[in-house]
């Protein structure tokens, strides 16, 4: 004899599968009337996917430009342009709600987020999707470079009474850091061009790098110093893996002694991620 348990359990299991055969049937025909096709029929079967990021990038490079300006007065205007790149973030397969952590204090929320970093450096950016059921958070390692360009206003004589040298700031950051660029010095004066000067009145400038700290000059070292005969020359440098503290900095100094030289020197250079 069964007991009222077990028949209760009974109806119950009945129950189940003539709703499961109910629901079998109305589907097959929604699905003949509609002409959706069924991918399953597994009740139990979950539909939650794995939460994923990604990004367009996970490296890129910002542009920094300045340009010297001089109306005349010897009073240089600096205008500064920064173009910082753009990084593009997808989630996939988030929850009701997706925050992103950028890794430079910066935060935003959304299945789709563009984001700029302002400095250099390498990021680590976390993505965290929340809903009622679950939190999942997914991390990305982003890498930023910068490749700038400086045009300074002229390299003056050492005769003119407004002589000077021109420094250009490679502008580092605290970390370990590599520098790669070119220095060129295009004549741009009124006196005698270069390619017309004889031995003894040849073009001529000295490149300094110079190691600052709390803007003052701590270190130096010359790597060119000579003569040319050419109205533009070009002087590379390289530094690898260099170690800048709080308050330290480094920058080229631009010279010449021939009373003659009149020259619109340009710096270009990239520089990697401080570490």
């Amino acid at each position: 004899m069964k007991t009222d348990l077990q028949k209760v359990k009974g109806v119950i299991r009945i129950m189940k599968y003539t709703i499961s055969a109910f629901s079998l049937t109305f589907l097959l025909m929604l699905s003949a009337v509609t002409g959706a096709v069924l991918i399953s029929l597994d009740p139990f079967e979950s539909s939650t996917e794995n939460f994923t990021i990604e990004t367009s990038d996970s490296y890129g490079v910002n542009e920094y430009t300045l340009v010297e300006i001089d109306e005349g007065d010897n009073d240089e205007e600096a205008v500064i342009v920064e173009r910082p790149h753009e990084f593009e973030f997808l989630a996939n397969n988030g929850g009701d709600v997706v925050t992103w952590d950028f890794g430079d204090g910066n935060t935003g929320t959304g299945f789709e987020i563009n984001h700029s970093y302002d400095e250099p450096g390498v990021y680590t950016v976390v993505a965290t999707s929340s809903s009622t059921d679950q939190i999942q958070s997914k991390r990305l390692i982003i890498t930023v470079d910068r490749m700038a360009t400086v045009e300074s206003d002229n390299m003056e004589c050492v005769c003119a009474p407004t002589a000077k040298s021109t420094i250009i700031d490679l502008i580092p950051l605290v970390g370990t850091t590599s520098f790669e660029g070119i220095v060129t010095v295009e004549h741009d004066g009124s006196s005698e061009s270069c390619t017309m000067r004889n031995p003894l009145q040849e073009c001529h400038v000295r490149v300094i790098l110079e190691r600052t700290r709390d803007g003052s000059v701590v270190d130096q070292s010359v790597i060119y110093d000579g003569t040319f005969r050419t109205n533009e020359h070009n002087v590379p440098f390289e530094l690898d893996n260099v170690q800048f503290d709080v308050g330290e900095g480094m920058q080229l100094r631009l010279e010449t002694d021939q009373v003659r030289d009149w020259h619109k020197p340009s710096t270009s250079w990239s520089m990697t991620a401080p570490a």
